[in-house]
Formats: structure tokens, C-alpha cells, sequence
């Protein structure tokens, strides 16, 4: 009895330990524009982390792969997408926010804007880490790498224009007009429609823009362009236009007989004959986990850490789509392809079947060399006043 009473003792000693490490547990909230499988990921990769370093554990884990909400021994964590949609992304930050939370995993640039827009006027405002975003300098993120929010940091991701319009002459040397059509609304959009227009016109091609305000007006927008005589779509990186209004647009390409280029590496599997990406989806979430482990272990500041640009590139090639728009693929870009679709069938290189794996927790042991390599190197670029003093300078002669 006497055994009994003890063991009803030490559990109720315990009970009131355990539910006050889990009140104490630091609160993150992971926050995405829309679903798509490369954001899937992105997001695992972070988890992979967070397990290796004993944040969550195996069971937990496997919850939030589920994107169940967890409230667990170390860490609570809240999901949340916004289905491409701007209002319930607002909604999406504002049950974000309500929950308190400390660090705020943003992916893409408009829910990062967001993020950013709602938490500037606090005296504490979450930490902000983002990525999955191509154009945060642009879109009002930040001004560069460390002339930023300080509660701000995350991992920019690079678009190849250049090497797409590359492609695009490769395949259409005679090409002389091209259009794009850009969401007015979305940074992303309208700085790669600038940037196509830039580059095009520097190649001595013209450029037919629009701008729409959602998928509603891409139908009317791009029959418009046909009309104007565009011989070549060239479209910039926008999720929301991307989602729904590629399919559209590759239908209509096909109907008419004019090829389509993207700079997202899989708008091939969207019916794009052609795409130059960035591919570097689990890597991009393994350094943003880094990130985030290491703030949350106290050995970041996030005020100093630089916005890291994120470089890779890789063709993808849909050849049941090239057949549909008159296209015949040079065999030295086909040699070159990560992605190939034939007949239906998708062919990956070793390298972005990579980039695109499931859950690999590595063991603590064999990932902290290279977590602590990371680590030092940001450390190296760190935002001093002598850095921050540069980037001014640069910016200053830029403006003027």
C-alpha cells in the first residue's frame, strides 16, 4: 500500500513538471502560400532537423507530416496554407498571431509579406523566417541581405530568365515578339515580368506585357496577346498564376500553336514545353531548419543573421507538351534535361530526385559537422555596421 501511495506521489509531483515544460514549449507556427509538392518538401526537411536535434520525436513527427497541429514535449507547432488565396492568407496570419508564437516559418513572398506587414509595428514580434521567396527586395521584405527587419532572416531562392530566354532562342532563333502575362498584385510576378522585359529587349526581341488581377482575366489577357501577335509565352514565377492559370494557358498555347516557357523547374508537368529552375527544394528547408535550431538554441541572432541567397538550376523538358506546340528539343538540352516527360512518364536526374526525397533524419552525430559549418559561415557574413554601411552605399548608387 505504502509503495502505492508513493508511486501515486511521484506522479502527481510530475504531472505538474511535464504540463509546464509543455505551457514553456517555444511555439512556431509554418505558414504556406498554397500546397504544392516541393513546399511538401521544403517543409519536411525542417522537420528532419528539428528531429535529428531531439526538438520532436519520431511519433510527433510523423503527426505534423500529417500537418496535424502539435502540441509536444519541446516544441508546439501550428500548420497553416492559404490555398492560394489572399484574403485566407490574411485570416491564415491573423489565427497565426493569435496563438502567440515565437517564430514564424514563412513560405513564399506574399505570406512573408504579410508576416512582415503584421508584426513591424510590435515591441516583440515573432522571429520571421522564410523562404521559398524569389524576390524578397523587391517585394518589400527587406532592402538587402542585412538591411532587413531585425527580426527578419530566411533563404532566397534565384530565377534564371536569362537561361530560359536562352533556351527559348535555342529552340526559336527567328523568335522577334514575345508576351508575358504578369498578377499585378504579386511582386513576384511583376518583378519577373520587368526582368523578362529587361533581358528580351537588351536581346533585341519586343515584349507584349499584361497585367491581370487574378486567373478570371489571364484568359482574355492572353487571346489578347495572340492577337498582338506574340510568337512565345514567357511567364515569371507567380503561384497564384502558376496553380490554376498555367493549365490555361498551356491549353491555349496548344491551341494556337505558341510554345510556353517557365522558370519554375515542374511547370513542365503543367504542360510548359520548357522550364530553367531552381531545384534545391529540400536543401533550401535543411538550412532554414539549421536556422531555426539554432535560434532556438540561443546560438543565433537573428538581428545579425544576412538574408542567404539559394542558387541551383535545372531543365525540365515535356516533350508530350514540345509535340503539342510545334517544338522539336535540341538533343544537347534533352542531354542536359533533370526533368523529361514522355508518354506520360516522368524521368528525374539523380540530383533533383535529391532534392525531392521524403524524410531523412540523420543522425545528430553525423549532421552536426555540417550543421555547425553552416552556422559558422552565416556567422562569417554576419551583419555588422561595416556590412550594413556597404549595402547602403551600394543601394544609395543604385537610386541614384
Amino acid at each position: 500500500m505504502r509503495k502505492v501511495l508513493l508511486a501515486f506521489l511521484i506522479l502527481a509531483l510530475l504531472l505538474p513538471l511535464a504540463v509546464l515544460r509543455a505551457d514553456d514549449a517555444p511555439t512556431i507556427a509554418i505558414l504556406s502560400f498554397g500546397s504544392l509538392p516541393t513546399n511538401d518538401v521544403t517543409e519536411g526537411a525542417i522537420l528532419d532537423v528539428l528531429e535529428s536535434y531531439g526538438l520532436i520525436n519520431t511519433e510527433e513527427s510523423a503527426t505534423l507530416r500529417g500537418r496535424a497541429d502539435l502540441v509536444g514535449e519541446q516544441l508546439r507547432i501550428h500548420w497553416g496554407s492559404a490555398n492560394f488565396d489572399l484574403p485566407t492568407a490574411n485570416l491564415m496570419l491573423e489565427q497565426a498571431l493569435d496563438q502567440e508564437p515565437d517564430v514564424l516559418v514563412t513560405l513564399s513572398a506574399t505570406v512573408t509579406q504579410l508576416a512582415v506587414q503584421a508584426t513591424s509595428a510590435m515591441e516583440e514580434p515573432p522571429v520571421i523566417l522564410f523562404t521559398s521567396v524569389f524576390n524578397p527586395f523587391e517585394a518589400g521584405i527587406a532592402q538587402s541581405p542585412c538591411i532587413k527587419p531585425a527580426h527578419v532572416s530566411g533563404t532566397l531562392s534565384t530565377t534564371p530568365y536569362e537561361d530560359l530566354l536562352d533556351l527559348m532562342l535555342t529552340h526559336y532563333p527567328d523568335i522577334q515578339t514575345i508576351g508575358t502575362v504578369y498578377n499585378s498584385s504579386q511582386a513576384s510576378g511583376v518583378v519577373g515580368a520587368q526582368e523578362i522585359e529587361h533581358i528580351a529587349k537588351y536581346w533585341g526581341l519586343t515584349v507584349e506585357t499584361a497585367a491581370v488581377t487574378g486567373i478570371d482575366g489571364l484568359l482574355v489577357a492572353a487571346e489578347s496577346l495572340i492577337d498582338g501577335g506574340v510568337q512565345a509565352f514567357v511567364m515569371p514565377i507567380d503561384l497564384r498564376m502558376d496553380a490554376a492559370g498555367l493549365p490555361v494557358l498551356v491549353n491555349l498555347g496548344n491551341e494556337y500553336g505558341i510554345p510556353v516557357f517557365h522558370p519554375a523547374l515542374f511547370a513542365v508537368e503543367s504542360g510548359a514545353a520548357l522550364s530553367a529552375g531552381f531545384y534545391s527544394f529540400y536543401a533550401q528547408g535543411e538550412n532554414l531548419g539549421r536556422i531555426l535550431v539554432a535560434y532556438l538554441n540561443g546560438d543565433l541572432d537573428i538581428a545579425l543573421t544576412p538574408i542567404l541567397e539559394q542558387s541551383s538550376e535545372a531543365i525540365g523538358v515535356n516533350l508530350d507538351a514540345a509535340l503539342s506546340q510545334g517544338i522539336e528539343i535540341a538533343q544537347d538540352v534533352l542531354d542536359q534535361a533533370d526533368v523529361v516527360i514522355a508518354d506520360g512518364e516522368t524521368t528525374l536526374s539523380e540530383e533533383v530526385s535529391t532534392e525531392l526525397r521524403a524524410a531523412d533524419v540523420v543522425p545528430l552525430e553525423e549532421r552536426q559537422p555540417g550543421d555547425r559549418g553552416f552556422i559558422a559561415f552565416l556567422e562569417s557574413q554576419s551583419c555588422t555596421p561595416e556590412r550594413v554601411a556597404q549595402e547602403q552605399t551600394a543601394l544609395d548608387a543604385q537610386a541614384g
